[in-house]
């Protein structure tokens, strides 16, 4: 038999109440976090993931955190590659702040949800999460309609990701933790090179970017880059894009001694493998 035609459990002015009471209990008990549309810049259509990606926006908004006891996950764990945080949490956001501040955003792969692959960085406690899963029916439908979205995420691990979003503490993560290369530049070169600059050879097109610089030391002439394209070899003219400076290549610090990582082993590796491996061979690992 049908339902009972005089009671409805989808009125539009009780959705609107009950929606209003939902955004503005997040903004009281939430956190502010900042949501990083992920961008796809190259990708693997064998594995189907992206090689490269960025994150060029960062939008301010009120989540609430579920774990209200503290993040869950496995934690911290000691493995002989180090120490892995394996931090989880779970975020709500509501479904008008997403779609006021966040679904206009044109790097979003859906813009009716969150995506999972995109980053929320939490200020709170200086963490990055990635969303691994977006959860929509949960609530199920109260008073006919869903207001919030949950997302399941785990701590983001950094894998040459770019981060240009102008806001400090997430643009840092990049300078901080990707892989660079440092050169000392002879004397006179023309110009001071500026941070977050592109950077090209001499004689290139604008468009032929080699690298972005990190930092750059007038007195001591270390210029540090990262997203590194191509080898660099001594006697290169390296030029700043934006402030046309222009110095050459006087030495190259070693690639293997990782300096932006105290921890890393490549200079060892590379240094004991010739008693480990023998490369001599084509195919070391098929017939002779």
């Amino acid at each position: 038999m049908p339902v009972n035609t005089h009671f409805s459990h989808a009125v539009q002015s009780e959705q609107h109440l009950y929606e209003d009471i939902v955004v503005e209990s997040l903004r009281m008990y939430g956190q502010e976090v900042f949501y990083l549309p992920r961008k796809v810049v190259e990708e693997n259509d064998i594995f189907n993931e992206e090689v490269q990606a960025s994150f060029l926006d960062a939008y301010s908004v009120e989540m609430y955190i579920e774990n209200t006891d503290g993040f869950e996950g496995e934690g911290d764990l000691l493995s002989k590659f180090g120490v892995e945080i394996r931090d989880q949490a779970t975020f709500i956001i509501s479904v008008r702040t997403w779609e006021r501040f966040v679904s206009l955003d044109e790097n979003l792969a859906s813009s009716f949800r969150p995506n999972e692959g995109d980053l929320i960085y939490l200020p709170l406690s200086g963490s990055m999460f990635e969303i691994k899963f977006v959860e929509h029916e949960d609530p199920f439908y109260q008073i006919g309609k869903l207001f919030v979205f949950k997302m399941r995420c785990e701590l983001f691990e950094y894998a040459n990701e770019d981060f240009d979003t102008d806001v400090l503490d997430i643009d840092q993560i990049e300078d901080q933790q990707a892989y660079i290369v440092e050169f000392t530049m002879a004397g006179g070169g023309s110009n001071t090179f500026a941070a977050n600059e592109n950077v090209k050879l001499s004689g290139t097109a604008d468009t032929e970017v080699v690298g972005e610089v990190v930092s750059w030391r007038a007195d001591t002439r270390i210029l540090k880059l990262k997203d590194v394209t191509r080898t660099f070899q001594v006697g290169d003219v390296i030029v700043g894009i934006e402030t046309a400076a222009t110095h050459t290549i006087q030495t190259i610090t070693d690639v293997l001694t990782m300096a932006n990582d105290g921890q890393a082993d490549n200079l060892e590796f590379e240094s004991n493998d010739g008693d480990y491996l023998d490369l001599s061979e084509t195919n070391p690992f098929g017939e002779p």
